[in-house]
């Protein structure tokens, strides 16, 4: 005969409410009392592991020895052999170093101290610019600077011996040429003749056209025209004189340049697309995006090396900020500029290049398209590609750029800052150009500024989780990754102020040596289907991983007759044991000599729980650590207790 037991009342109304998942991360958006159990009001100095469990931050260390100066700029340069040197720009002056050894300075050139630099390697140069100085370039030996050449001087004509001076005038100017780019013309030269030039005898007339040598100059270019200020190109020479007989033809595609170009433009932002370099961000010219030749070109601007300039909407509202490489909709390579406005929405633009050769002259044309409903940026540092899109900062939120879903050769632009708009809408304004990004771990480190002091805080997008953390207490003036000779690679960042460079590293303890406090706070989490019933909450169990240090829990809610205030805390300590050989004696014999090493054990399933014994409407949660060596993942919370009927507080009714 079987009895049928029946359940207590107690255990039908038992209650069990586990929170195992924090995917959601951080929302700001939200009031606390909004948020899903997964989400988090604080996540101070915290990090998501695993599938989205919490835990305290890295931490941070010098990295290197002290540059002597404010670092104005840092990145890794490649060398021919596949050995790296770590580059730092610092007092106005380039050092470098290996596997954080001491700085050498580079010399054959400086930079203005206190100007960010920017920096992007091709060719066996590393390309170094910070829009005040000229642009420079390192070899894995010396600095070199794209040293502007005056146009060449004194220029003069003299008749040959067929020709004699009558109402025939001829003009001329003439350019110099580097290996970056040409000058803008010399004065105008004039010779006046009695003969008309397409009626010159080759063997007895002709014009003799003659200027100084200029140095540093590689070759010259001579333009001559039968109208003042009508110049087009006659031949390019490398000497210093020329003989025009009249037997060449005039390219009259072809004039002196309105701009010089010999010391490359001083501009911010630069990239590679399509084996050139493209750069803008240029603080006398700022509508223009600026294109160097291809192949053994490469790095030279003028137009004479297949280089050029294009003007986004001169006059117009959006200014290009950076140059990326990015896709068309359709996939195609394309240089991508990133345009500012006022307001902070700018704009997307995308460029080609196309060429046409006109006699034995090529010239590189170059066309933009803008990037329907797009937006743009006013940070450099900022925009960074990951393995599928490019995001960028502006005052609106983080936005990324990418193809939109179901649609053939459309590239849209989407917010993905919504659930931490609130904060971001809070960063200091003037200081949103000095963002900096960087793509590390499936993760994009984005260091914001909250003060007018500038980037003091480290906010992180996850793109693996598609969750935002907020925030870190350090901030970055720029990233870096650097490789060691062991293969070791580094992730590094620029302090705001400082001389030594700093490493992020989730094997560090602490921040330079100094403990930093973590907190993870939950919502306002209803206990009940309805928000108005309560829950008799009897205790709230913690479970974490690998706990270490003094983790400190709180427990908070709403009473039926009280306002919500902190119920319970309770202090959690790891246990540690000490092993090795060398502590004890087995029986008579000591095994080993040596003192040992106290080891810390915890467990990687570590069980907690507080009585809370409260008739709670809402509850809340929170994990704080303060020492230097606290440590935990948090894998869940649960909340038990009874369900419990009891009218609604009187203090409800109006």
């Amino acid at each position: 005969m079987m009895v049928k037991r029946r359940r207590s009342k107690t255990s039908r109304r038992k209650v069990s409410i586990e929170i195992k998942s924090f995917i959601g991360a951080s929302n700001k958006l939200l009031d606390e009392a909004r948020l899903k159990p997964n989400e988090a009001v604080t996540a101070r100095n915290l990090i998501q592991v695993q599938d989205g469990l919490w835990k305290p931050r890295w931490g941070t260390q010098y990295y290197g020895v002290d540059a002597g100066s404010n670092i104005d700029g840092a990145h890794e340069y490649t060398k021919s052999d596949g050995s790296t040197e770590l580059i730092v720009i610092a007092g106005g002056k380039a050092y470098k170093s290996s596997n954080g050894g001491s700085w050498t300075e580079i010399t054959g050139g400086t930079f203005t101290a206190g100007k960010q630099c920017y920096f992007m390697q091709i060719a066996g140069y590393l390309y170094i610019a910070n829009g005040t100085d000229n642009l420079t370039r390192y070899n894995g030996t010396t600095l070199a600077t794209y040293t502007e050449l005056n146009a060449p001087a004194n220029l003069s004509g003299v008749r040959a011996s067929g020709l004699a001076s009558g109402s025939f005038t001829y003009y001329a100017e003439v350019t110099a040429l580097n290996e970056v780019g040409e000058t803008t013309g010399s004065t105008e030269a004039s010779v006046t003749v009695n003969k008309k030039r397409d009626l010159w005898t080759s063997s007895t007339d002709g014009i003799t056209w003659s200027w100084d040598t200029l140095s540093g100059s590689s070759r010259y270019q001579l333009y001559i025209a039968d109208e003042s200020g009508d110049e087009c190109l006659l031949v390019s020479t490398t000497g210093t004189s020329y003989l025009d007989n009249g037997t060449l033809e005039i390219n009259t595609y072809i004039e002196p340049p309105l701009q010089n170009t010999t010391g490359a433009p001083k501009f911010k932002s630069m990239t590679i697309s399509g084996n050139r370099i493209w750069a803008t961000n240029d603080p006398n010219s700022l509508y223009k995006v600026y294109f160097s030749g291809t192949g053994g070109f490469i790095g030279n601007f003028s137009d004479f090396y297949g280089g050029g300039w294009i003007n986004l909407e001169k006059g117009g509202r959006e200014m290009p900020t950076v140059v990326v490489h990015y896709q068309s909709g359709t996939g195609s390579g394309r240089a991508t500029a990133l345009a500012r406005t006022p307001e902070g929405r700018g704009a997307v633009w995308q460029l080609e290049i196309s060429s046409a050769t006109i006699g034995d002259t090529s010239f590189s044309i170059p066309s933009a398209v803008k990037i329907v409903g797009s937006f743009g940026t006013d940070s450099i540092l900022g925009v960074v590609a990951t393995n599928n899109d490019i995001l960028f900062p502006n005052k609106r939120g983080m936005y990324s750029l990418g193809p939109e879903k179901n649609y053939y050769g459309i590239l849209r632009t989407n917010e993905l800052t919504t659930k931490i708009r609130p904060y971001w809408q809070s960063l200091d304004g003037a200081q949103l150009e000095n963002i900096c990004s960087y793509f590390y771990d499936a993760k994009v480190f984005i260091s914001v500024p909250t003060t007018s002091a500038g980037n003091n805080r480290i906010i992180i997008y996850d793109t693996e989780r598609r969750n935002w953390t907020v925030d870190w207490s350090i901030g970055a003036k720029h990233f870096l990754e650097y490789t060691d000779a062991s293969k070791k690679t580094h992730f590094l960042y620029v302090p705001i102020s400082g001389s030594r460079l700093i490493e992020i590293n989730e094997n560090v303890q602490g921040d330079l040596g100094s403990a930093f406090s973590t907190e993870y706070k939950s919502g306002r989490l209803p206990l009940n289907k309805l928000w108005k019933d309560f829950l008799k909450v009897d205790k709230v169990y913690l479970k974490l991983g690998n706990p270490r240090g003094a983790i400190n829990f709180e427990v908070s809610g709403t009473e039926k007759n009280d306002p919500f205030t902190s119920l319970k805390t309770a202090t959690i300590t790891s246990q540690s044991s000490n092993t090795g050989m060398g502590y004890d004696l087995m029986g008579n014999v000591q095994m080993g000599d040596t003192d040992g090493t106290p080891s810390t054990f915890s467990d990687s399933s570590d069980p907690h729980y507080v009585k809370v014994r409260k008739k709670l409407r809402d509850i809340q949660l929170r994990l704080t650590t303060s020492g230097f060596d606290s440590d935990y993942i948090l894998q869940s919370i649960i909340i038990e207790g009874n369900k419990v009927g009891t009218n609604a507080p009187s203090s409800w009714k109006i």
